[in-house]
């Protein structure tokens, strides 16, 4: 079944266009998080935000992105499918979709949408995108960016992780109410191109799913600790796509966070996208 997340209407801050973040803003503890959703906090993963279709007033979860500036959502294109702006809500500080009780989380509308211009749906390369926001969200322990990975040093094996509150198990209809969190092992992009027999030159591939499914995904920011910087993370990849095949360990394949950088910081420096549409 689609997920569908309950609505708290909030108050909108005034427009940021935000500023410039580094490794040191990020700081999580080595150990918590795991396969087990009870034992994280939203402050664990302040970074992530839930993309909703706002059509109709019915909230539909479509998928997750990642607060790279407060005003600013890195994504997946292919989740947006043919919504337009003023279709999306963004949702930051959420936890378990199923109550409004704790009032922790933020929603804000979406000003302009900048989808990679050579996305392409056949091959998914260039499979990102950016949501601008009317306004900035406001920095909390709960509600945070996450800096981009910029190549300057190596990731910590067995360090990296997605979040999203996507389907846990093929063939299921259900999705959980609690943000859940995968453990990822990256594998070599040649290997990666056997397996799954396509050319894969630009893209990130990672095993960890072994047999279940990140279908609701699309868009999540995958994490990493960088050497350099001890108990640091930073995103290197996002969710793109997964060849779902029961019961085969199939690699997962991710958007290059570091090859597109030159895109990110292009578009995030074109005054253009932050104006209000005519």
């Amino acid at each position: 079944m689609t997920l569908y997340f309950a609505f708290l209407a909030t108050l909108i801050i005034s427009l940021a266009s935000g500023q410039n973040f580094n490794y040191n803003q990020v700081n999580i503890r080595p150990g918590t998080y795991g396969s087990n959703p009870s034992e994280n906090r939203i402050e664990t993963f302040p970074w992530v935000v839930a993309v909703l279709d706002q059509r109709d007033w019915l909230f539909r979860y479509i998928g997750v992105g990642s607060l790279i500036k407060p005003n600013v959502v890195l994504t997946a294109a292919h989740i947006l499918n043919e919504t337009i702006a003023d279709d999306l809500l963004v949702r930051a500080g959420e936890w378990d979709t199923s109550t409004t009780a704790d009032q922790q989380h933020v929603d804000l509308e979406v000003l302009n949408i900048v989808s990679h211009e050579q996305f392409n749906r056949f091959n998914a390369e260039n499979n990102m995108a950016l949501l601008i926001l009317v306004s900035a969200f406001e920095m909390t322990a709960k509600i945070n960016i996450i800096p981009l990975y910029l190549g300057e040093a190596n990731i910590r094996e067995g360090s990296c992780f997605f979040n999203g509150w996507g389907k846990v198990y093929l063939n299921s209809t259900d999705y959980p109410t609690v943000l859940k969190t995968v453990q990822v092992d990256l594998v070599s992009i040649d290997m990666c191109s056997r397996r799954l027999r396509r050319n894969l030159p630009v893209q990130i591939c990672g095993e960890g799913l072994e047999g279940k499914d990140c279908s609701g995904d699309g868009g999540a920011p995958l994490v990493c600790q960088i050497l350099t910087y001890p108990s640091k993370y930073a995103q290197v990849g996002i969710v793109n796509w997964l060849s779902q095949v029961p019961g085969v360990n199939t690699p997962t394949v991710y958007t290059n966070v570091l090859v597109l950088l030159p895109w990110i910081h292009y578009q995030l420096r074109l005054g253009a996208n932050f104006r209000p549409r005519s």
